[in-house]
């Protein structure tokens, strides 16, 4: 029987743990995910559902924050659910709760339906937005705050996506821009920090062979604000702010 909440269970692998032998922010992006799509397949909206109305899911922003990183061989559990939503935008939440119980993580992300045809936004299906739940608050806040312009990078990095890079919809995953932005930053960066925090939104998609450039400039602190952009147009394809500690 389906259930609007679902829980998915995780072991941290060799190969999803960084220098600190913990796993990295990445790949709970990619826990996230997971248990996201195996909720929205149980409830009958997984993208290919959509796909039969003539529309897809889009991701417009995510904001994963952490308190604690599950180390190699530890078993955690992703607990998600679709939140309210308002009609363009549709709201899911996310926790990741350690071996002992203790909620290490939260996240939010916020979903557009586009028109396959000229992907454009349109309202999201009436029964889609009724199965959300009423939730009082998020786990964190859903906002639409734009962030601060980047006008003087201190470090800009040039890629040509590659096809390791593309998922089924043959665009750039969303968790690879995440790792594009806290992969590459200044050389001032202490090799033991960890982004803790993310705070990530999508303009634009982004397909094989295209050249971008990333560009990240420390904004204070610990915190950097990060852009992805098309070398060929200058078009804004992501921007975000992530925070690290030691």
């Amino acid at each position: 029987m389906s259930t609007i909440k679902h829980s998915e269970e995780f072991v941290v692998r060799s190969y999803e743990v960084g220098q600190n032998e913990h796993a990295t922010l990445p790949v709970i992006a990619n826990y996230f995910q997971e248990a996201a799509g195996k909720n929205a397949r149980n409830l009958n909206f997984d993208i290919e559902d959509l796909h039969e109305k003539g529309v897809t899911w889009v991701l417009y922003r995510m904001h994963i924050k952490m308190g604690a990183f599950p180390q190699r061989w530890e078993s955690v559990t992703v607990n998600t659910w679709p939140s309210s939503g308002d009609g363009i935008r549709a709201f899911r939440d996310y926790e990741l709760v350690n071996d002992i119980g203790q909620v290490v993580g939260a996240g939010i992300s916020q979903w557009m339906v586009l028109n396959i045809v000229n992907r454009r936004p349109v309202r999201i299906p009436a029964e889609i937005l009724e199965m959300g739940l009423e939730v009082e608050e998020h786990k964190l806040p859903a906002d639409k705050k734009p962030f601060p312009e980047m006008d003087a990078p201190e470090i800009t990095t040039k890629l040509t996506v590659s096809l390791h890079d593309l998922d089924m919809n043959r665009h750039v995953n969303n968790v690879k821009y995440i790792e594009w932005m806290t992969g590459f930053m200044p050389k001032s960066m202490q090799s033991d920090s960890v982004c803790a925090e993310i705070n990530i939104q999508y303009h634009k998609e982004c397909v094989q062979n295209q050249e971008i450039l990333i560009k990240t400039k420390r904004l204070r602190g610990k915190t950097y604000l990060h852009a992805i952009v098309d070398t060929s147009t200058n078009n804004l394809l992501a921007e975000g702010v992530s925070v690290w500690k030691d």
